[in-house]
């Protein structure tokens, strides 16, 4: 009996994190319609990252620069022809641990259809466990479209985060530790 209270407590929290995960991304952050697809309003300016200076590089020479917002923390992403953010929420905290789930919100600027993919050490290639999904709406101020995916970082190292969108690219370079 005590093996099924075991198995009880060892899966709750991530089934709880699970749980809220699907209920934020399906909720919006007011009641009113959402505008006609047709329309696109103007994204406002991005306010700069106040951490690290260097956008991050190959190798994580630096990596990423993240910062605190109220969402928590926000990544930076070195891009071409676009803007690439990502909003980190880890079950493990900052900087992720290796297997644990990490969500991440993406917005990028842009057209067409959003991709991504974990470039890791030693030549691994890991696609997202869940997403790209498209997100409606919230309360995150970034320019571009928003959508969220989940990643389950299988080793510590070096990951490239390497999104495209139409003839646009970037990278987010992120440390995962053990």
């Amino acid at each position: 009996m005590s093996s099924v209270k075991n198995h009880f407590f060892r899966w709750c929290p991530l089934c709880l994190f699970l749980l809220i995960t699907l209920l934020t991304a399906c909720s919006t952050s007011s009641s009113t319609p959402a505008p006609p697809a047709a329309h696109k309003p103007t994204p406002a300016l991005s306010p700069t990252i106040t951490g690290t200076t260097a956008l991050g590089r190959k190798n994580c020479q630096p990596p990423s620069p993240m910062d605190t917002v109220s969402g928590g923390p926000e990544v930076q992403g070195t891009a071409t022809h676009a803007e690439l953010w990502g909003l980190i929420m880890s079950t493990s905290g900052v900087p992720p641990l290796a297997n644990s789930l990490v969500k991440i919100v993406w917005r990028m600027t842009g057209s067409g259809d959003f991709t991504i993919v974990a470039l890791g050490p030693s030549g691994m290639k890991i696609p997202p466990s869940q997403g790209p999904i498209k997100h409606l709406g919230s309360d995150w101020n970034r320019p571009g479209d928003e959508w969220g995916t989940v990643f389950t970082f299988p080793v510590a190292g070096c990951w490239d985060l390497h999104a495209t969108r139409g003839n646009a690219f970037g990278d987010v370079w992120l440390e995962i530790v053990d």
